[in-house]
């Protein structure tokens, strides 16, 4: 940055989205940084979003070690299992199976690595297969594992990302960092330098700051869309740009490696954790339509599925600079590959690292930038490289997928590798890479490169010195895997976890799917603004599966943290939602005005928070739009299932105040302290039943027994909460179903 003026110290950062990336880089700065920057990360909750397993690879243990982290607390709060690699299926051709392990394997020497005695061996007939000589390998493919004194066994882990992240931001926020509930609204630059000043949210409320960390996912909002950063397209290498992922009930103990299953259009992963299986498709969508790869995960998985699949599109590739005026992108904000060798979890890791080491406290200098992101480039594209081997050498010829894989042109530092692998057996590396020689030799002989040669030193041993040399290790890795106990029982011995709040419904639970009644009759409820809303009652032909449903997994309703919702929720497995979901599209879709479905959310909701608790949000009516973007809607549904009828309906409302007087005072509602907010404003706690100075009551809808009512969320609204406190926290109480659909905006 050319300028005539010092640079600005650095004190305030603004982390622009939450998930694992966001919480990592929080964790990361807090810890590192201390009390020296004020942090503050801005998310909000998405609709119908959908956590898979993770997996990781061994430098993970580095960020714990630098944030001090129980492994065992850790363990728990994610639900995770171990990793020793990766087990690759026919990828080098179909039938033909190879694992990528952690850790070294052998012994090597100065001059040359192990696999060169091996290649020695082998070629002397002293020699059995490679993994022999690996533990990780061993005790992966007999699952078996311990931790061992002194980092005896190389390993990583496995985990749920959605109870990652809430671990982390527990961790983070003990350490001062603010979160900022809201979505973010428009980024604001300076007019001279380009800098971002700061983000407005929905709410209308400012976030400034010197330094913002673009953790917005693929969007890359600051970096991409307000900066202007190219992306960097790598579909040429890396082919497969779609991917399908679902969860599914743990069958048998799970696996102390994670599985990679080749298929003609792409690969499969499989992912056990302690209480559910992570499973996806990886595909090209050139060549599997998005309907047939859904249909190729539900028929490649073991157990029930939990929810839905989903697909997700990507383009493989990266921002031209991760790191421009005072915005630093770190996760899908900067780039991806893709999840073949569990690198992304590692690149943000590496991200928030480097950053720290390179943190700009006195000010933004580009010399800085332009080191950060050199080292980037030159980091990602070592891991990309080593992606895109996997797909280029093998012998597959059953698919034009596969075929094209392997005629294409590599990035040219691979191609001089895998050419030196093929004469030599040398793998030569720099420092700072992530893989180190072991992977790459395990991967080039895995996908079926035989060595022309190796290094002579290999040929001083004579045949006895050999045969001992490779036959001690080959025991003493023996030895060692004979000691480990299973990993299902390593697991429950050790760091078994509790079962989680939102853990899979037993597949019985669901099995039996919601039936909607076909005689059901739409009635039309006009409120005073002229408004319309839709009632249906006797809508399910068996309602009590939803009953059930709630009682059966009761332990499963939570109190989303930040939620203002006055109660415990839990998502609705398919058989419950879906048909609802058919209902809204076949009979209320076109009359709320909604275009095309862009996701939905439906929920099991009570009501058990005692009105004097309640917060300024929560005692005055509230919409179900907040979050938008423009040309978003949000349609909205509740579904009463209890028979008490005065536990109350729905109650709509209009605003007395201008459209400007209203938004403060629902900014209020959502920053300042509930008795600061009811001194302001003359709201006492409670729940908002009745007009008030601020909004009229244009109409309600009572309950009902198997009533249901779609309504506009636009329109302000609350529920008609009125009997004493006992009556809703007794038993199910006050039990609905809340759904929301997110539509395009129809013109006009």
């Amino acid at each position: 940055m050319t300028t005539n003026t010092a640079p600005k110290p650095v004190r305030r950062v603004v982390i622009a989205g939450g998930g694992t990336a966001g919480w990592m880089v929080a964790a990361g700065l807090s810890k590192c940084l201390g009390r020296q920057v004020d942090i503050r990360l801005v998310e909000s909750e998405e609709i119908g979003t959908v956590g898979v397993g993770e997996a990781t690879i061994p430098t993970l243990h580095l960020l714990h070690e630098i944030l001090d982290l129980d492994e065992v607390e850790f363990i728990k709060a994610t639900q995770a299992t171990f990793k020793l690699g990766i087990s690759f299926e026919n990828w080098r051709d179909v039938g033909q199976n190879y694992f990528h392990s952690f850790g070294k394997t052998g012994k090597g020497h100065w001059t040359a690595g192990f696999h060169h005695f091996w290649l020695e061996g082998r070629k002397r007939g002293l020699a059995s297969e490679y993994g022999d000589y690996c533990l990780e390998l061993r005790a992966g493919l007999d699952h078996r594992f311990a931790r061992l004194p002194e980092n005896g066994i190389n390993y990583a882990y496995h985990f749920d990302a959605t109870l990652y992240g809430q671990y982390l931001r527990r961790y983070a926020e003990g350490l001062g960092v603010q979160r900022i509930e809201g979505k973010i609204g428009k980024v604001h630059t300076d007019e001279q330098d380009g800098f971002v000043t700061g983000l407005t949210l929905g709410s209308g409320e400012l976030i400034e700051g010197d330094l913002f960390i673009d953790c917005t996912g693929m969007r890359s909002l600051l970096l991409g869309e307000t900066l202007g950063v190219p992306y960097e397209d790598w579909s040429h290498w890396l082919p497969c740009d779609s991917a399908v992922a679902a969860q599914t009930t743990l069958v048998g103990d799970a696996l102390p490696y994670t599985r990679s299953i080749a298929h003609p259009w792409g690969w499969q992963w499989r992912i056990g954790l302690q209480h559910r299986v992570g499973n996806g498709l990886v595909y090209s969508s050139k060549h599997l339509s998005d309907e047939d790869a859904k249909a190729a995960l539900a028929a490649n998985v073991k157990g029930e599925l939990i929810r839905a699949p989903r697909v997700i599109k990507f383009t493989p590739g990266q921002r031209e600079v991760v790191w421009k005026k005072n915005v630093v992108a770190i996760g899908l904000s900067s780039g991806f590959l893709e999840p073949l060798e569990s690198t992304s979890i590692h690149l943000i890791q590496k991200g928030m690292t480097r950053l720290v080491q390179m943190f700009p406290a006195n000010g933004i200098c580009q010399s800085d930038i332009d080191e950060y992101n050199l080292q980037a480039r030159a980091h990602i594209e070592n891991c990309r490289d080593f992606v895109i081997l996997h797909y280029h050498v093998q012998n597959r010829n059953d698919s034009d997928f596969w075929r094209r894989c392997r005629d294409m042109e590599v990035p040219e530092l691979l191609r001089h590798r895998i050419e030196m692998f093929r004469d030599s057996a040398r793998v030569m590396l720099t420092a700072d890479e992530l893989f180190a020689e072991n992977s790459w030799v395990q991967v080039m002989m895995g996908q079926g490169i035989v060595p022309a040669g190796h290094h002579p030193i290999t040929r001083q041993m004579d045949d006895r010195s050999l045969s001992d040399f490779l036959s001690e290790i080959r025991r003493d890795v023996a030895r060692t895997l004979i000691k480990l106990p299973k990993h299902g029982d390593y697991i429950h011995q050790s760091c078994a976890a509790d079962k989680p709040m939102d853990a899979p419904m037993p597949p019985q639970l669901a099995s039996e799917p919601l039936r909607i009644n076909p005689q059901a009759q739409l009635q039309t409820v006009t409120l005073a603004d002229g408004t319309r809303v839709y009632v249906v009652d006797d809508f399910a032909l068996n309602p009590e599966v939803l009953v059930a449903q709630a009682q059966a997994a009761g332990a499963q309703f939570k109190a989303i943290a930040g939620h203002p919702y006055p109660g415990p929720q839990m998502n609705l497995p398919p058989a419950l939602a879906e048909p609802l979901e058919a209902f809204f599209d076949q009979h209320c879709r076109e009359r709320l005005h909604a275009g095309a479905s862009l996701g939905s959310l439906v929920r099991l909701s009570r009501v058990t928070q005692e009105g004097a608790t309640l917060d300024g949000r929560q005692r005055i009516c509230h919409r179900d739009d907040s979050l938008l973007e423009a040309g978003e809607v949000m349609s909205a549904s509740v579904h009463y299932l209890f028979e008490y009828e005065a536990l109350g309906g729905t109650v709509f409302f209009r605003p007395r105040l201008s459209d400007a007087e209203t938004q403060a005072l629902l900014n209020d509602a959502n920053r300042l302290a509930p008795a600061v907010f009811g001194d302001k404003y003359g709201i006492a706690p409670g729940y908002m039943t009745e007009s008030n100075r601020y909004f009229e009551c244009i109409g309600r809808v009572p309950a009902k027994w198997n009533r249901i009512v779609f309504y506009d969320g636009s329109i302000f609204h609350s529920g008609d909460i009125r009997a004493d406190a006992k009556a809703y926290q007794t038993g199910l109480g006050r039990l609905t179903v809340n759904a929301f659909f997110k539509s395009q905006k129809l013109p006009g």
